[in-house]
């Protein structure tokens, strides 16, 4: 398990495994470590967590272990044990029976093929962390109820699309990845509410607030019949996260005024995340098929800024968490001066932490067909390796691309140096690095504003498109 604790990916069915063990006569056991996160997502332990790992498996003599990354070879051939990677991501509920034959060949069909086989499971949590981990007193635990989410438009009603020969007529986000059918849980609201009740049942006498992930469009809709159930199952001291669309928030604006005060009374609170307003730019937002508009984006931030006033601890949106894509292959000059001006409105989005986001493209979906079509991929980035949420695995592969105008190349340049200047644990050193430091106190000398240097640079290029260097950038930049 990484670091942080949001990016637990595949652990999502370990509740449900350890819970078939009475109805298969498994014995069970849940180790966790806490591991640094690594970029290629294929995980080395430490060799003092090594050791607890394989004391663990000597101990416990498993038949089967079953881990949820990609370790090194040679530290998986150390457990001595048949070991299965789960690949459970999101879609868990469509593909957990056929998950389970791998581990057990002779699991009866009797409860595999059970249609009710997840409703039916009481979700365990024989979790035990083996190592530091800072996360370990505070554990995030993600509930799948469901697809995270239901947005779907057709293809040809976007001129970007229309046209284009895409594996279906309707589609999500074009960057998304996210399952669209919602399988395997009948009644995401009775589901839920169980698999949070349990973990509180384990949690005895404690007194410390568990954290829950909750992942389902469907859940989301019925936001208050799940408050209702939480409530009629004496639920108390937990955080429910939701991540819903910006619209999504509006639609619900009403529900979270009646939920609040029954939240608040038993010690429960809301926190939503990582809304994505993705780009202010009405052309760029089309190409990311986003459906959502820039005056959306300011109507949720109000809604949740006086919310958090009324509600501090039943209503949680932590601060900068509206995520963007800033730059894309087709970004053009005027297309950063309407973030600029948007992104400095909204207090909800960390300004200066956005200016190194971009695009990323993977095989398949329709933005990275729509950047093939225009002959904006590349046969290797400059960049290097992006972390972001929307890696979750070793499998994944990033496709290259180039920016049709090589000005905005030096403006995401910029942008990564700049996050790099304001947030990085070390400053970095040398004559760029301090040409950059001086043009953004040059610039901040003369605006109060958060992304002063940025449009100072936009300017620049708008005056000298033809620049074509970091360096070149950064001295006209002192001498405007």
């Amino acid at each position: 398990m990484p670091e942080t604790p949001e990016r637990q990916f595949r652990a999502n069915a370990y509740p449900y495994l350890a819970g078939l063990a009475r109805p298969l006569g498994w014995r069970v056991s849940w180790r966790a470590l806490g591991v640094r996160y690594n970029p290629t997502l294929r995980y080395t332990l430490e060799p003092d967590d090594l050791k607890l790992l394989l004391a663990e498996a000597k101990r416990l003599k498993p038949d089967v272990v079953v881990v949820n990354e990609r370790l090194a070879p040679r530290q998986l051939a150390a457990l001595k044990a048949r070991v299965r990677y789960c690949p459970l991501g999101e879609d868990f509920p469509a593909h957990f029976a056929a998950f389970v034959r791998t581990v057990d060949p002779a699991a009866p069909a009797a409860v595999l093929d059970d249609p009710d086989l997840l409703e039916t499971i009481e979700p365990e949590f024989p979790r035990e962390v083996l190592n530091s981990a800072p996360w370990a007193a505070h554990p995030l635990m993600r509930v799948v109820a469901g697809a995270r989410c239901s947005y779907q438009t057709l293809a040809d009603d976007n001129p970007f699309y229309r046209g284009l020969k895409l594996p279906a007529a309707a589609m999500p986000c074009s960057f998304c990845g996210t399952p669209a059918r919602d399988e395997g849980v009948r009644d995401p609201v009775a589901f839920a509410a169980r698999h949070i009740e349990a973990a509180a049942r384990r949690r005895g006498a404690s007194d410390a607030e568990l954290r829950f992930e909750l992942i389902g469009a469907r859940l989301w809709r019925r936001l208050e019949d799940f408050v209702a159930e939480l409530v009629r199952r004496g639920v108390r001291g937990a955080e429910l996260s939701f991540m819903p669309r910006i619209d999504e928030i509006l639609e619900a604006r009403e529900v979270l005024r009646r939920c609040l005060p029954a939240l608040a009374e038993r010690g429960l609170a809301l926190r939503l995340y990582g809304a994505g307003v993705e780009n202010f730019s009405p052309d760029e937002n089309a190409r990311l098929n986003k459906g959502i508009t820039a005056e959306q984006v300011h109507e949720a931030a109000a809604f949740i800024a006086e919310t958090r006033t009324r509600w501090p601890h039943a209503f949680r949106f932590p601060d900068g968490k509206l995520s963007m894509i800033l730059f894309t292959p087709w970004t053009t000059l005027a297309d950063l001066r309407v973030n600029i001006d948007h992104i400095e409105r909204c207090p909800l989005i960390c300004a200066r932490a956005v200016l190194g986001s971009r695009l990323q493209l993977f095989p398949g979906r329709p933005v990275a067909l729509l950047a093939e079509k225009d002959g904006l991929l590349a046969k290797k980035r400059k960049d290097g390796f992006y972390n972001s949420g929307c890696i979750v695995s070793a499998d994944q592969s990033e496709i290259p691309w180039r920016f049709a105008r090589p000005e905005v190349g030096l403006l995401h340049e910029l942008g990564r140096g700049l996050v790099q200047h304001y947030y990085g644990e070390r400053r970095a050193d040398g004559p760029q690095a301090r040409a950059l430091a001086a043009a953004a106190a040059a610039a901040e000398a003369r605006s109060p504003k958060p992304l002063a240097a940025f449009r100072r640079a936009v300017e620049t290029l708008e005056r000298r498109p033809r620049t074509r260097s970091l360096p070149q950038l950064l001295t006209l930049m002192l001498q405007s």
